[in-house]
């Protein structure tokens, strides 16, 4: 199982010491939003131009208008840019995600917590090479997960989704194994890792990467 942490709930004050703490991790996850899809504002990429991270970075976009920032992503070096459905549509979501593609990175699509997965269509489950499935309500951390991500995540295996698969929101290590034998590759951890201190946060990222694959279900092993 891979991991990605969310540094919503980092020391921005000192957040080079933040990203050596993380640094085995998988990848960095960056949580953007615009005060508009959901009420919260966060960091934008102005705030992240001169940061140096440890490891390779998606950006989660939480946004109205994820079109208006790839460019700026692209800059930044973010190897995957991930959007919601909710925020664009069906046919604006195929668009975007072929002019993600083209570009070279890889497009990702997110789905909320309280939607359907039926909205992502075999179109966009063709063109995809990530979902994000959210276990909360996007744009708050530190929220309970929904066991419904689980089955949400067997469902777009059932439909022959071979992509990577991410769940976001929640996650524990009283629910990764779980996630993991459902079909997840990929878990983001926020609140869960970043509130303890920066000496324990390495053994929580390891256990995390082997716990999954310890118990015979592991998607990607």
């Amino acid at each position: 199982m891979k991991i990605s942490p969310s540094i919503l709930d980092a020391d921005f004050g000192n957040l080079e010491a933040e990203l050596d703490s993380i640094k085995t991790a998988d990848r960095i996850h960056l949580d953007i939003m615009d005060g508009q899809y959901v009420p919260n504002l966060s960091f934008g990429p102005a705030m992240l131009k001169n940061v140096k991270f440890p490891v390779e970075t998606e950006a989660h976009l939480m946004v109205l208008n994820p079109a208006n920032f790839l460019d700026d992503f692209v800059k930044l070096g973010v190897k995957t840019f991930t959007f919601h459905i909710e925020a664009t549509g069906i046919p604006r979501a195929v668009e975007l995600l072929k002019e993600i593609k083209s570009r070279g990175i890889f497009a990702g699509i997110s789905i909320d917590g309280y939607t359907d997965p039926d909205w992502l269509t075999d179109e966009i489950l063709e063109l995809a090479d990530q979902i994000l499935v959210m276990s909360v309500k996007s744009g708050f951390g530190g929220q309970k997960f929904m066991n419904s991500a689980v089955l949400k995540v067997e469902y777009l295996r059932s439909r022959g989704f071979s992509g990577e698969i991410e769940v976001d929101g929640g996650v524990n290590d009283e629910n990764v194994a779980e996630l993991a034998e459902a079909g997840a590759d990929i878990v983001v951890v926020g609140s869960f890792l970043m509130k303890k201190s920066r000496e324990k946060r390495a053994e929580i990222i390891k256990s995390f990467q082997e716990v999954a694959c310890a118990k015979g279900g592991c998607w990607s092993c």
